[in-house]
């Protein structure tokens, strides 16, 4: 997968209405008729996901999967690795996103956050949020008035914030425990950890640096400060050094790949020759 990060990978997947539009902030709205299993995502914006019809199962942070049906809806902090299976019911899913950009999520909840911090312990990084018929009515109206009109990025604002304070009504502790609680896990997730635990997907530099709550060019200079080489030098090491261990355990060349995150075959053994010299299937 060349470009998995969401929302801007989605504006040209095939199933996607943009509604209104803004770089990090969107509202989008999906309809497909086939399966969709194992999407590999990192949303780099506050994400809410309604389900119309049709199921959504994403795997958490902690390593829990929290299915998602129809009427039902989806909070995602931003920088949070997703895998995903959208699932259809009688050959149809449709859902709505919702993707809000960190400052305007912020000057909503700012407040609020602040003043529930000593009362939050523990939740999940991820949550399922109530819905009311006021919500049914905001996502029906939206289609209705500005699907397929012209874009405008002041409605856009006008209309997220509107859902922030309908949804609020019922979640507000849900979503500020959530936010809270997904921040602190960004912050103890030191550069060691962060690479150790995801360096078998298909993840590239800029990714990690989403994950690890950095710039791409602080995650690089703290990188190299640490380990004395660039990231991307150390992650092909690392997957190298993997890979050489699977296939001295019997497994075949397209499997090992697999298994140390590239999707494209002759690039592992392209790299993989870079290494050792020698192509798997020599050595």
């Amino acid at each position: 997968m060349d470009n998995h990060e969401i929302p801007k990978a989605l504006y040209t997947y095939p199933g996607i209405n943009i509604i209104l539009h803004d770089d990090q902030s969107c509202i989008l709205f999906k309809k497909l008729t086939s399966n969709l299993l194992n999407q590999e995502k990192i949303a780099t914006s506050h994400c809410f996901m309604y389900v119309l019809r049709g199921k959504v199962k994403v795997q958490t942070n902690e390593g829990n999967a929290i299915t998602t049906q129809s009427g039902e809806m989806l909070f995602m902090p931003r920088d949070t690795y997703l895998i995903s299976d959208f699932v259809t019911i009688n050959n149809d899913i449709e859902l709505y996103f919702i993707f809000i950009e960190h400052s305007i999520f912020d000057l909503f909840l700012r407040k609020k956050v602040e003043s529930s911090k000593k009362e939050i312990s523990i939740a999940p990084t991820i949550c399922k949020l109530h819905t009311s018929v006021n919500i049914s009515c905001y996502f029906n109206a939206l289609k209705e008035v500005y699907s397929g009109s012209e874009n405008n990025r002041e409605i856009l604002k006008i209309k997220i914030l509107e859902f922030l304070h309908l949804i609020s009504i019922d979640n507000r502790s849900n979503i500020i425990e959530t936010l809270y609680m997904s921040e602190q896990y960004k912050r103890k997730r030191n550069i060691t950890s962060l690479m150790l635990e995801n360096y078998n997907k298909n993840l590239t530099i800029a990714d990690f640096a989403n994950l690890s709550g950095r710039s791409l060019s602080t995650f690089n200079r703290d990188f190299k400060g640490e380990y004395g080489k660039p990231p991307k030098q150390w992650l092909i090491d690392k997957k190298m050094s993997e890979a050489r261990k699977l296939l001295d355990n019997g497994s075949n060349v397209t499997n090992c790949a697999l298994e140390v995150g590239y999707s494209n075959v002759s690039h592992f053994i392209k790299a993989y020759r870079k290494i050792y010299g020698k192509t798997p299937k020599q050595i």
